[in-house]
């Protein structure tokens, strides 16, 4: 019988550096002889050679991200769980039965906090949304790290060097009053879960050596 794989997801505000550090923790995970899918929510889940598994995941995600298209914060909610949904049914699910570990930037707590927290909608709504569509063994990864940023200039400095964007995006140019929303938000939301914080401020090498170690604490 196959042993089931771990299921590892790194969270927090836009700049915090999860989706960096995700890829450095998928590159330990496959030195130590481990197969590896990565996701980058709503993106689709990709193989070690980057390639797109669940590409109904991929379109959603540009129209997500597509500033110029306004929507409600329920129209939000209900796209990022049908990509959700998608990648999890085609990807994530068949990966971890047959033992490869999956580590994901974002997962659905990133929905209570943008659009529970950030655009007010009712949180209880998007929690019963998303167990009743997910299930538990979604709602439960094996490891689970906030990564949190408190200087908004350096948040503000990190997003620059990205550059123009070629779609909008939806959420990152959003004022300093949605911004302290949000993180105020996942402060909330690790109380709530018992979430460990891990600071996004040192560089990302030592963020991904202090999850790493964690995980490994927990084995």
């Amino acid at each position: 019988m196959l042993e089931r794989g771990k299921y590892i997801i790194t969270e927090g505000t836009d700049a915090t550096g999860k989706s960096t550090v995700a890829d450095l923790l998928a590159t330990e995970a496959r030195q130590n002889g481990h197969e590896v899918i990565r996701v980058d929510e709503p993106d689709s889940a990709f193989n070690e050679q980057g390639e797109f598994l669940v590409p109904i995941a991929s379109e959603l995600r540009k129209i997500i991200k597509n500033g110029d298209l306004g929507r409600s914060a329920l129209t939000n909610v209900l796209l990022f769980t049908a990509s959700r949904l998608e990648n999890w049914e085609q990807a994530v699910k068949p990966a971890l039965e047959r033992g490869a570990w999956v580590i994901g930037a974002r997962n659905w707590l990133s929905t209570l906090v943008y659009q529970g927290y950030g655009e007010g909608f009712d949180l209880d709504v998007i929690k019963n949304l998303t167990k009743s569509t997910m299930g538990d063994e979604y709602l439960l990864p094996d490891h689970l790290f906030i990564l949190d940023l408190e200087d908004e200039k350096e948040r503000s400095r990190r997003l620059s060097e990205r550059g123009e964007l070629e779609i909008p995006d939806t959420f990152e140019s959003r004022g300093d009053a949605f911004q302290l929303r949000l993180r105020q938000g996942y402060r909330t939301v690790s109380k709530d879960f018992n979430i460990p914080i891990i600071s996004a401020t040192h560089p990302k090498d030592e963020v991904s050596r202090t999850i790493w170690n964690q995980i490994n604490k927990t084995a």
